[in-house]
């Protein structure tokens, strides 16, 4: 069995549920490959289309969020969308890359390469393929993709997949793929020592990422000033150097540990008692299955929103507007036992933390001729 993995890296989410599916694959002895499936006509194209995504968020999220308000009223509209006109033409490169290697099934965990294979599939109907949704949320445009099943994040959500036009015979409610190792478990205790973390503190785990994440130093301020010795702050600022750098210049400080890029998020997710991060799909989803009181902040404008929303609505976590609130739900969620133990439980109730081994053996039994 031949499996060909496509996804798009505007916002990491949609590669990391790619890879965990990869690897997960792998595990099973299953052949399979992933790509990004724009690279395959442009890979300058797709560092610009890449680059212009993180600047806008960035620099103009206003915009974006206007943009995507604007794309869930063009998605009401019963004609197709430019987006989907612009995938069209790196059609011809995937069709042809996907008939020389003779994959059996293509999973697409983002729009873009969803909607390509939607246009391969007008002139090869026997093409499998399968979408996974990485959003707590039905994002603009979906509609317009054509695949054999539609994997969503939670069966609470699939009335509204349905309402925005997906075949309701289609939907899986599997759940947002993680990687593996966030269902391997330390103790606090191990887990800090293995990172050389304090273990008689409570420690707060900032989620910065490489496109960062609204005002850090602001929030480190707060925190330090507020408990002083009696907590210790990790931040992890993924790819991004530059920012590493000047937090470390900034915060030469004994009670917080600066930390680019690692492989070690899931550690670093059992030594920690709360984390703060932005709410992308793939990273709520990990904190989940991990069984961390959550709080969210600083959301993309749009689907980043929903997935706040979804999380805080179903008692997984808090979404914080202001300083003022974040530090009110950190107390909470450092002090409170009833409201820990009652966010761990609606992870467990509401997550699927095994959505990727569900993906990979339904798409083993289904597809492997």
């Amino acid at each position: 069995m031949k499996v060909l993995i496509l996804s798009c890296s505007t916002g990491g989410g949609h590669n990391s549920a790619a890879i965990a599916i990869c690897e997960k694959f792998k595990e099973l002895k299953v052949e399979c490959l992933m790509i990004d499936s724009i690279e395959l006509t442009s890979k300058s194209f797709s560092k610009k289309v890449n680059q212009f995504y993180i600047d806008v968020v960035n620099n103009v999220p206003n915009l974006f969020k206007k943009a995507y308000h604007m794309a869930e009223l063009y998605g009401k509209l019963k004609i197709k969308s430019p987006v989907y006109g612009v995938n069209v033409l790196f059609a011809k490169n995937l069709r042809e890359f996907i008939e020389v290697n003779d994959f059996d099934v293509i999973i697409a965990t983002h729009l873009y390469p969803a909607e390509t294979l939607t246009t391969i599939k007008k002139k090869k109907p026997n093409m499998h393929f399968i979408v996974v949704a990485t959003d707590y949320v039905s994002i603009p445009f979906w509609q317009e993709t054509n695949p054999d099943y539609f994997i969503i994040p939670s069966k609470k959500l699939k009335q509204e997949f349905v309402e925005k036009g997906i075949n309701s015979k289609k939907i899986l409610s599997f759940g947002i793929p993680v990687s593996p190792k966030f269902n391997n478990h330390f103790t606090k205790v191990n887990a800090c020592r293995q990172l050389s973390l304090p273990c008689n503190k409570k420690i707060v785990l900032i989620m910065s990422g490489s496109m960062g994440f609204g005002n850090i130093e602001e929030i480190i301020d707060r925190i330090l000033n507020d408990y002083r010795d009696n907590i210790h702050i990790v931040a992890i600022t993924g790819n991004n150097e530059i920012y590493k750098n000047k937090l470390q210049k900034l915060y030469p400080n004994k009670n917080i540990t600066i930390v680019g890029f690692t492989n070690d998020v899931n550690i670093y997710m059992d030594a920690c008692d709360v984390i703060l991060t932005k709410p992308g799909g793939l990273t709520s989803t990990e904190t989940a299955v991990k069984n961390v009181p959550t709080i969210f902040t600083n959301p993309i404008p749009g689907c980043e929103n929903y997935n706040a929303s979804f999380l805080q609505e179903y008692r997984m976590a808090f979404s914080s507007d202001s300083i003022d609130d974040l530090m009110k739900y950190l107390s909470i969620l450092l002090e409170n036992k009833k409201t820990i133990n009652l966010f761990k439980k609606n992870q467990s109730k509401y997550i699927n933390k095994n959505a990727v081994d569900d993906i990979c053996k339904f798409i083993i039994k289904g597809y492997n001729h």
